[in-house]
């Protein structure tokens, strides 16, 4: 997806402002039962974090920090941000990076079926998203969250090798 001259200066300058960014971190929680940084605002329906830069313009939060850390060589957005940790609240820039949508659907269909993952989650991906959030805002056991999700052959699949 093309992203117009201006809409990319509009993203690149909010992604520069201190205030924008700041606000952006502030949504932002960092638990230590996992290397995910968590997303506290709101979500969309498939469990992406929301972000209102302002003037009425949303951004996907996790494109939005990719941006705030890309630096200034961007000339164009990604396809897509994709998440290496199958998280779409997370937030961490060591778990985003550029994608296009057919790599991204090749990840997921690879890692679907694999035990324990996200992707793989009984209360899909809003459900995962929303308890995620309210655990984290709350400052609650994210871990416990998490494993509330899984089915039994997740949580006791043992590794093969």
């Amino acid at each position: 997806m093309a992203t117009t001259p201006t809409r990319l200066q509009t993203l690149l300058t909010s992604a520069t402002d201190p205030e924008i960014v700041e606000r952006y971190f502030a949504k932002i929680h960092r638990p230590d039962s996992t290397t995910c940084w968590l997303w506290t605002g709101a979500i969309s329906g498939k469990g992406h974090g929301r972000f209102w830069i302002g003037a009425g313009l949303v951004v996907v939060a996790h494109r939005f920090g990719w941006l705030v850390n890309a630096g200034d060589d961007v000339d164009e957005l990604p396809e897509v941000v994709s998440h290496s940790c199958d998280n779409p609240l997370c937030q961490n820039p060591a778990h985003l990076r550029a994608a296009t949508w057919s790599s991204n659907r090749l990840e997921y269909l690879a890692r679907r079926g694999t035990p324990g993952s996200p992707l793989r989650d009984k209360r899909g991906s809003r459900g995962r998203a929303r308890e995620l959030r309210d655990a984290a805002k709350a400052k609650g056991d994210v871990g416990a969250v998490e494993d509330a999700g899984l089915t039994e052959l997740d949580r006791f699949q043992t590794t093969l090798w």
